[in-house]
């Protein structure tokens, strides 16, 4: 508990549920969805999807790198201690929920299956609305202007 007249300390954004947890949740969904209630939209596309499973995964490490490197940790119930405006988040101010959005879209390129596909979205959403909106929110606080000039340079996504 803070003293009287002290800020309380900075938590981050307030995310409840961790991300990689919602989406192994979204993941485990769809599969076992696919399990109990088969529906394929087309055929497996293996190649295309092992692509794009190595791009997210590198997507994912470069920007946990870089985060990182600039002395933020990643969990979404620390604060940040500074913008990062380098490696890929010079392209996209989301870049590790984007290669999860990524690697959700491979595992369905994969097996070609309607709940798979359905998980994309449903992550995708949920990982707009319930996360980084807070996360903007807070970083527009903790940084200002400077994260403001950030979103009008950066795209939220890809």
């Amino acid at each position: 508990m803070p003293a009287e007249g002290e800020a309380p300390p900075d938590r981050g954004p307030g995310v409840g549920i961790p991300p990689p947890a919602g989406v192994l949740a979204g993941l485990i969904a769809a599969q076992l969805l696919n399990l109990l209630l088969p529906l394929r939209l087309g055929p497996p596309a293996v190649p295309l999807a092992v692509l794009v499973a190595l791009f997210a995964l590198v997507w994912i490490g470069w920007a946990l790198i870089v985060l990182v490197k600039a002395g933020n940790d990643p969990r979404p119930d620390r604060p940040d201690t500074a913008l990062v405006e380098r490696g890929p988040y010079r392209l996209s101010r989301n870049p590790i929920y984007s290669g999860f959005v990524l690697f959700l879209t491979a595992v369905a390129l994969y097996d070609g299956m309607l709940w798979s596909w359905l998980a994309v979205g449903a992550v995708f959403l949920w990982l707009d609305f319930a996360v980084v909106r807070k996360e903007e929110a807070y970083l527009a606080r903790r940084f200002g202007p400077a994260y403001e000039a950030y979103q009008r340079r950066v795209r939220r996504w890809l």
